[in-house]
């Protein structure tokens, strides 16, 4: 109850009388002056008759519960709409988020790519006496020659893979009954400048330096006859999008490789063999097709690959089959042997 002391003169001679403002559901008791007649403790409004007064009362009182309950209605409404408002901010944020830590992981933040990562470790290499000063320098030099022309410098390359593993299947390993290997294969790891992401990129060199051994393929690549270093594969992949090779694939870097460490796949590997006019395919096995996530169907496939349609007892088959470009989980391979196990 709000009680308010606002007089009202009723004439000169008479004292004030009190307004009371009332807030209830009940009967009003009107103020009744002297002169029979009844005054809205509301309004001020003199009335002759009671219940006309008490019907203008209950207008009153049904306008003011009408304009509580409209302010009601729009607090909730702010209210709700406020915690809409943190949720979508909320969303927003851990989206931006997510998205960053994606790009991270997957070479797109805008940190650099091949040259900025090579010379940021090698300087690290320093900090810490692994490396001279001097080493450092070369190593900077040779760098900077390699990414000029475009062809990997040779220090990440061991020749000899697929001779050694002939070799080995023949005199050392007795439980094997059949065995087909790949064209020669060079192996080429990871360095300073594309750990933790280049993968990909150094099979494609691998499956490349088989390729370069194969005469089928010697017309095709007499203009590209050595092994491209990432930038130039990246570079090489670009120019394959620019074709028109997978558009979907060039959307999803935003057609930008060169000076980010993106991992690619097979797709892309794909796009730039066939920019190449190099005949290939993809083959997608998209889910197990053996117990427990097992993939029956994909050794079978790489069997049929690598052996020939004739019988042959050869226990060592070297084959003029290039490797085959396995992707699996995000991650990259290359497969350039087939093997049958005799077990006991």
């Amino acid at each position: 109850i709000e009680i308010g002391a606002e007089p009202l003169q009723s004439s000169a001679s008479e004292p004030p009388i009190p307004v009371v403002a009332i807030k209830h559901k009940g009967p009003i008791c009107p103020i009744k002056n002297g002169q029979g007649l009844y005054e809205c403790p509301m309004c001020h409004l003199v009335c002759t008759d009671y219940p006309v007064l008490q019907e203008h009362v209950e207008l009153h009182l049904e306008e003011c519960n009408f304009l509580e309950g409209n302010l009601s209605d729009l607090e909730l409404a702010q209210r709700l709409q406020n915690e809409e408002d943190k949720q979508r901010e909320e969303a927003a944020r851990q989206e931006r988020e997510d998205f960053q830590k994606l790009q991270r992981q997957y070479g797109l933040d805008g940190s650099g790519g091949y040259k900025q990562q090579t010379l940021k470790n090698m300087e690290k290499e320093v900090a810490f006496g692994k490396m001279q000063p001097s080493e450092y320098h070369k190593r900077k030099a040779d760098m900077m020659e390699s990414l000029a022309f475009g062809i990997d410098d040779g220090t990440t390359r061991t020749s000899g893979i697929t001779e050694a593993l002939c070799l080995y299947y023949q005199n050392e390993c007795k439980d094997i009954k059949h065995v087909w290997l790949s064209m020669g294969t060079d192996h080429f790891h990871c360095s300073f400048g594309d750990k933790g992401w280049g993968c990909g990129y150094r099979n494609f060199q691998m499956m490349f330096s088989s390729l370069l051994r194969n005469s089928t393929y010697k017309d095709t690549l007499k203009d590209n006859s050595s092994i491209p270093c990432i930038p130039k594969i990246q570079s090489l992949i670009e120019e394959a999008w620019k074709e028109g090779f997978d558009p979907q694939g060039a959307s999803h870097f935003s057609s930008r490789l060169q000076g980010t460490k993106a991992w690619i796949g097979a797709c892309e590997i794909y796009s730039l063999l066939t920019s190449l006019r190099i005949k290939c395919q993809i083959i997608d096995f998209h889910q197990p097709t053996g117990p427990s996530g097992t993939h029956p169907r994909l050794f079978e496939w790489i069997l049929n690959y690598y052996s020939s349609d004739k019988e042959n007892n050869a226990k060592v088959n070297c084959t003029s089959k290039p490797p085959v470009y396995l992707q699996h989980q995000g991650q990259y391979s290359l497969v350039f042997s087939c093997s049958f196990i005799i077990h006991s």
